[in-house]
């Protein structure tokens, strides 16, 4: 390799070939871009220019780490902190996607071990310098492009040391646009603070003053806390955490959705009624707003009994309730096995039970039970009289993103009620997966179950579309739900009399 052909490849490695894994990652992974290029690789650039190359390899592989990590960060509402913690469950990824996390980190190893091996002794004297300018003008043009584009958008000088929440990308917030250049670790830090400071702040205020709205209380309250501990009269309930069901901007998107409860054999059963509630993060601040109407989010992995007391399964115990937690996962993911039993649930149902009680498996992100299957398995359960009410609580799965596309599903809504869903087969999948579950919630709802049951069914959070014009298809702050409240017997009778 000459001297001209040694300089060039040197600025063209630091400014381009390094973003080679996160741009394999991006699509691939589904991993929001958040920039073209990474001005803190060019920095990692001319650090080499003057540290031995070890060490200048080791930075360069750190810091792509750190990029996939932001990338996954701001698509999936999670903190770095929360980020780091959930891989540790890589191991539950379905074969495709392991093997794909395998590849994206034999790039960046692959990277690491190119900037190692380079000549960088080569690069002396003068050249060293040309060099160095050559990287600093690389990363002043896009960035300077970016902050005029910021200024003319926004009237405001942009400042990327803000104290922005994990889930800023949902605002689309001028830090957080698809704009030519990166800074990643950056993003990490200030969102890593914010989360410190906000949780330290949510664990210290924990008071009934403090509790944050959930579709659970308002679906579960009037119907079951008036009634008397131990009546027979006293209702199942059912909660489900729909994963990745967000509230649709498309009203016929909504209306397509929530179908299911308009037909007239439920509406004759059964009071429905509709509604939003706020969001906070990904699916296990969902679960910690609809147990205990909080936001301590992934601190629920590791709460004490003490601190998870006054949660809906404590509550619902001391009226007589029998709690069961459902899962198509591992037991493993996130924990589950453990909290539930801290939080009061008695008996616990994850993708191993459910194999060994014969029901299928689902393809997706995440291999496991097939939502249908679960919903009728909990069906068989409530159609036998118990002694004591259940409380069933059941987090779907075969929705969560990526989801598999065409959706594989035996029977499949059409798509046509939008024109994006039609256009955009991942927007379609998903829409199909959703509204899978909520059929087969309704056919639950209608089924000839023991006792009376309220049915609480809500979203977890926004789909985490990587596309910003699918995300940009959901609200970034709420997620709906609805409540099927049994109906009194002279109230079915004045309806069917109409």
């Amino acid at each position: 390799m000459g001297r001209t052909s040694t300089l060039v490849f040197f600025v063209l490695f630091y400014a381009i070939l390094t973003n080679l894994p996160f741009w394999t990652a991006s699509p691939l992974l589904g991993l929001m871009r958040n920039g073209l290029f990474c001005v803190e690789y060019i920095g990692i650039g001319l650090l080499a220019l003057f540290i031995p190359r070890a060490m200048s390899g080791i930075l360069l592989f750190l810091v792509i780490v750190a990029d996939l990590i932001c990338g996954v960060s701001q698509t999936f509402y999670l903190s770095p902190g929360e980020c780091l913690r959930s891989s540790s469950f890589l191991y539950l990824l379905s074969g495709p996607r392991i093997f794909l996390v395998g590849l994206i980190a034999a790039l960046a190893l692959l990277i690491s071990v190119i900037a190692i091996r380079f000549p960088v002794a080569r690069i002396q004297g003068v050249d060293r310098w040309i060099v160095a300018g050559c990287l600093l003008a690389f990363a002043v043009i896009p960035v300077s492009v970016d902050f005029v584009m910021v200024v003319r958008g926004t009237g405001k000088i942009p400042n990327p040391f803000r104290l922005a929440l994990p889930t800023d990308s949902l605002k689309y917030s001028y830090l957080n646009e698809v704009w030519i250049s990166r800074v990643p670790m950056i993003r990490l830090v200030r969102n890593e603070i914010k989360s410190i400071v906000t949780n330290d702040r949510v664990l210290a205020s924990e008071t009934q003053a403090s509790l944050v709205p959930s579709a659970s209380a308002a679906g579960v309250g009037s119907a079951v806390f008036t009634a008397n501990k131990g009546s027979q009269d006293a209702p199942n309930v059912v909660l489900v955490l729909v994963e990745s069901w967000g509230l649709a901007e498309d009203a016929n998107i909504r209306n397509a959705l929530d179908q299911p409860y308009s037909q007239p054999d439920l509406t004759s059963r059964y009071d429905v009624r509709e509604g939003t509630v706020p969001f906070f993060g990904s699916t296990v601040p969902g679960e910690a707003r609809e147990l205990c109407e909080s936001k301590i989010g992934f601190h629920l992995l590791n709460a004490t009994a003490q601190e998870l007391q006054g949660c809906l399964p404590t509550r619902l115990a001391a009226q007589g309730y029998y709690n069961i937690a459902l899962h198509g996962m591992d037991g493993h993911m996130f924990n589950r096995r453990t909290w539930y039993s801290s939080i009061g649930f008695r008996e616990q149902w994850f993708r191993d039970g459910f194999r060994q009680q014969g029901l299928p498996d689902c393809v997706g992100a995440f291999t496991g039970t097939c939502d249908a299957a679960v919903a009728q398995w909990i069906g068989h359960r409530l159609e036998n009289q118990e002694t004591n009410p259940a409380f069933v609580y059941w987090v779907t799965l075969n929705s969560h993103l990526p989801v598999p596309t065409p959706a594989p599903l035996p029977a499949a809504d059409s798509c046509s009620v939008a024109p994006l869903l039609s256009q955009q087969p991942a927007f379609c999948s998903w829409y199909q997966l959703v509204s899978n579950v909520h059929h087969s919630v309704s056919q639950l709802a209608l089924a000839n179950l023991a006792r009376p049951t309220v049915f609480v069914i809500v979203g977890d959070h926004a789909p985490p579309f990587s596309n910003p014009v699918l995300r940009s298809q959901f609200s970034g702050t709420v997620v709906p739900y609805v409540v099927l409240t049994p109906r009194r017997k002279e109230q079915s009778e004045n309806l069917a009399l109409r």
